[in-house]
């Protein structure tokens, strides 16, 4: 998610080989040699409707109801293609609201071309916006969307001369960063929200026949009669098996970001290498910043002292290229160094040619190894600037530009799986017979089982006595590359399972045996575990698959993993049987609403219903009470969540009364008379992630606290909000379930435990807290002013539990000491908590918690000292006997969370 919290402003064997000769210039696509296909010839998919001609482009509105390949690709009827035999790029029609991006007119999908083939489309969307930028004011800064409003084939490129279309439109809210801009300004006395410049917008995608480079010419007419001072960005967001590099030779620090500046071009290279992607911008400043996913690219030159400078009636324009390529990155930025010769303002530069062969250390070769292009410019860092892929024979090739002025120095580096990566080898732009020399590759030869003698997922730790670190996510049985040397394991699988440890001697062009048997030990009979809040690549702000991602999640012991994804509703409901996971875990889908104010929530359970990105609620403009009522609404009466809540400071969050103090919902870019407040929600994100929620500046379990002090019987929810794999299912959040089995989930189950409050959030441990064989969410009548609450506490050995805290109204009433901290019972005991006398008047709510000192072992993301080990939702105590559960009122909490 795009987030200006983070950014304010969007600113051997080579001897023995036939290796290829080193060449000035390199690039030819696989469309020059292609035959199969006649000029007049029909293909498939969104080619249906004719192949491109050779020696020509063409342009149309897509008729056919098709997709490029690739599981980020949108474009389909309504929308327009352009292509020729080497490219093929689909710009959305206005409004259709298929891409992150609020609006339409941007280019949607872009794939190589292999005559009328295309390859699988590896951008997920790259969005233009228009600003004025205040370096010393960021709050002050405006940025704006561009809006296509009409779009138009303006050159079909069957005379011969380029395709083009031309969308035409205006800016309108970029709502998503006008309200973070509004709420980093809320403490300042707020700031307006922002009005439209009133600029007439212009972006021609021009394709020329024999070229995969897509021209996006930006221009931009004043039609007010004051001037007018804007500059432009771009916003690209790639598919998941992409990663983005980008040499900058300098930085610009402007106090709140280190902008990378003086970049030739950005490169996106599919990991195994099967398609790049290029970004330039012609005679300017390229710079970078990436933000949650998404890749900012902006000419610095046209953020400061190149802006569109517009008198009343005048126009200008800028350009940006985008290039494609179905192999390593040269693919695509050899034909964007051909059509961009200055990227950078006076600096022009040639391609010199480069080449050699990776080999392991016993002369053989090393097919499909990532060369890495490094190159350190004068007074700068080194840095990669493009990646290539060996071929079969193990040889590969490099274009080095040559910049005009002070040489770069370059060096190549081989990396390849289960090998450990060659050394730095310095080189010089023509060179040819360059040797790259890899270790031999070695694997682990695994085979998982839990105590029943059954397949079992685990995730695999390992640490090589150099230091090396490598984390592997297994199912069952099967064969991982991992470099050769001796290295220290742990296997683990999450909170409910004894982590397996020893070392593996891995032979160099050999394999090690791995079997572990991993052993159910904390008993959480009667309950499942979920993940509220995880992402997966149908988020523009993650890379891991939505596969990937439950293998994790299986891997991590979790049982049901609920699918957030940022203005996506994904019907992933079949996967776990896909993948053969089913056994282990299922999954939910939900949707996190992106609503930078008030705030992220989840909604639970839900279904596309077949609208563009699923039916999900448009938060843009309303207030809480309208969105949480949306919300309500389009999950059939489902679960409200409210994450990560910042927004409680934002409005000034009183735990005394239970009330915002922040009046003037004005300073929150709403109209005066909209809610800043509504209780329609069933619970909040008290542990997201691993800090703590008493401490960390956070206080979130206070708010919680006020909250139900209030009268409002919220659940506290822990999860892990994961982008990255690596962190899925921790923390997590138990709830009661019928069934002990994933694959038997009830979704009525699920909704009405975190309904009835009866749920735990855990970062390690299992709870089981009751009066008289009542749980969490409860309602209890005490005996002589007090009740015996049942506290049992279990954990895997290695998580240790020195200590449980009870509250009661958020008060700390008792600590009590672990029987064993480093057993799995860590404790068991029959408390006597008193609820009434001077500390406590009225009704209670006791809340449980339990803390400990040392960090999870390898596998288990850490936690520190104040972040409890598991946190249990209150259970309600009836003092006056009405049946009821009366507010006891608010008040500042009072503990010290300190071991007794």
């Amino acid at each position: 998610m795009l987030s200006l919290r983070s950014l304010p402003l969007l600113l051997p064997l080579l001897l023995s080989c036939d290796l290829p000769e080193a060449t000035s210039q390199t690039w030819a696509s696989a469309a020059d040699t292609a035959g199969a296909t006649t000029a007049t010839g029909l293909g498939g998919g969104l080619f249906a409707e004719g192949c491109p001609v050779e020696g020509q482009a063409l342009a149309r509105e897509i008729g056919v109801s098709a997709t490029l390949p690739g599981e980020v690709a949108v474009g389909t009827a309504g929308d327009f293609l352009l292509a020729n035999r080497h490219a093929a790029y689909v710009i959305t029609e206005p409004d259709k609201g298929s891409t992150y991006y609020y609006y339409g007119g941007i280019l949607a999908d872009a794939a190589a071309m292999d005559g009328c083939t295309p390859s699988e489309d590896r951008l997920d969307e790259l969005a233009i916006v228009l600003g004025q930028i205040d370096l010393l004011d960021i709050t002050g800064s405006i940025l704006r969307g561009f809006r296509g409003e009409t779009i138009e084939v303006l050159a079909d490129g069957s005379d011969g001369g380029p395709a083009t279309v031309r969308v035409t439109g205006t800016d309108d809210t970029h709502w998503l960063v006008e309200y973070e801009l509004i709420a980093a300004a809320v403490e300042s006395g707020g700031r307006p929200f922002s009005s439209a410049f009133g600029a007439e917008v212009t972006v021609d995608y021009t394709l020329s026949p024999n070229s995969p480079v897509l021209a996006i010419e930006l221009s931009v007419r004043n039609p007010t009669d004051e001037d007018l001072s804007l500059f432009s960005a771009q916003l690209l967001s790639l598919a998941p098996s992409m990663d983005l590099v980008g040499y900058a030779s300098d930085e610009l620090d402007i106090g709140v970001l280190d902008l990378s500046i003086g970049i030739p071009w950005l490169v996106a290279v599919d990991d195994a290498g099967a398609g790049a992607l290029a970004f330039g911008t012609p005679g300017g400043n390229l710079g970078y910043e990436g933000i949650s996913g998404v890749d900012v690219a902006v000419d610095l030159l046209h953020a400061t002292t190149e802006t569109f400078d517009l008198s009343p009636g005048a126009t200008d324009s800028r350009t940006v290229l985008v290039s494609v390529g179905g192999d390593g990155g040269p693919s695509a930025t050899e034909p964007m160094a051909e059509a961009n010769p200055e990227p950078l303002t006076g600096r022009s530069f040639s391609l010199e040619g480069l080449s050699g062969a990776v080999v392991d250390s016993a002369g053989t070769a090393v097919a499909g190894a990532r060369v890495r292009v490094e190159t350190r410019a004068p007074d700068a860092d080194w840095g990669v600037l493009d990646v290539t892929f060996s071929e079969e024979d193990g040889t590969f090739t490099a274009p080095i530009p040559v910049f005009d002025g002070d040489p770069w120095e370059w060096r190549l580096v081989a990396e390849a799986d289960g090998r450990d990566d060659s050394a730095e080898v310095t080189v010089t732009p023509g060179e040819s017979g360059v040797s790259l020399e890899v270790s031999e590759r070695g694997e682990i030869a695994y085979a998982l089982t839990d105590d029943d003698g059954a397949p079992s997922p685990a995730r695999l730790y390992l640490l090589r006595d150099d230091g090396q670190t490598l984390d592997l996510w297994l199912t069952a049985s099967g064969v991982a590359p991992v470099p050769p040397g001796t290295w220290d394991f742990t296997a683990t699988r999450g909170y409910e399972y004894a982590p397996v440890t020893g070392a593996l001697e891995i032979p160099a062009g050999g394999s090690a045996e791995l079997a572990a048997e991993l052993v159910h030990v904390v008993d959480t009979s009667g309950y499942l575990s979920i993940d509220t809040h995880v992402h997966t690549s149908d988020s523009t702000d993650s890379r891991v698959t939505p596969a990937d991602q439950l293998r994790h999640g299986a891997a991590h012991g979790l049982d049901v993993l609920l699918h957030t994804e940022h203005e996506n509703i994904v019907d992933r409901s079949g996967l776990p049987a896909q993948e053969g996971l089913s056994d282990w875990i299922t999954n939910v889908i939900g949707e996190e609403v992106t609503a930078t104010l008030p705030e992220h929530m989840t909604m639970f359970p839900v279904e596309p219903d077949g609208s563009p990105r699923g039916g999900i609620v448009e938060w843009y403009g309303i207030d809480i009470d309208e969105l949480f009522a949306e919300m309500r609404a389009r999950s059939d009466g489902g679960i409200n969540l409210i994450n990560h809540p910042s927004y409680l400071d934002l409005i000034g969050w009183d735990r005394v009364t239970a009330e915002p103090t922040l009046d003037d919902p004005t300073l929150l870019g709403l109209p005066a008379d909209a809610a800043v407040w509504s209780w329609n929600f069933d619970g909040i994100e008290v542990m997201n992630g691993h800090s703590s929620p008493f401490s960390d500046g956070n206080r979130r379990f206070d708010n919680w606290q006020s909250m139900i002090n209030a009268g409002v019987p919220l659940v506290a929810v822990g999860c892990s909000d994961d982008h990255g794999g690596d962190e899925v299912g921790f923390p997590r959040t138990y709830f009661p379930s019928s069934s002990d089995r994933p694959a038997d989930l009830s979704e009525d189950e699920l909704v009405e435990a975190f309904r009835d409050g009866a749920v735990m959030a855990s970062a390690g441990a299992f709870a089981r807290v009751g009066v008289g064989g009542a749980g969490p969410g409860s309602l209890v009548t005490p005996v002589d002013d007090a009740v015996a609450l049942d506290v049992h506490i279990e954990a895997i050995p290695e998580i240790d539990v020195t200590h449980a805290v009870v509250f009661v109204n958020c008060d700390q009433v008792m600590s009590i000491a672990a029987d064993e901290p480093g057993g799995v019972v860590k404790l068991s005991e029959r408390l006597e908590v008193p609820v009434s006398g001077d500390s406590v008047s009225g009704d209670a709510a006791i809340t449980v918690a339990a803390f400990g000192e040392q960090s999870a072992p390898a596998g288990l993301p850490g936690t520190n000292a104040h972040t409890p080990r598991v946190l249990v939702s209150p259970i309600y105590v009836d003092a006056d006997g009405d049946g009821l559960f009366s507010a006891p009122g608010g008040r500042e909490c009072d503990y010290d969370l300190a071991a007794p």
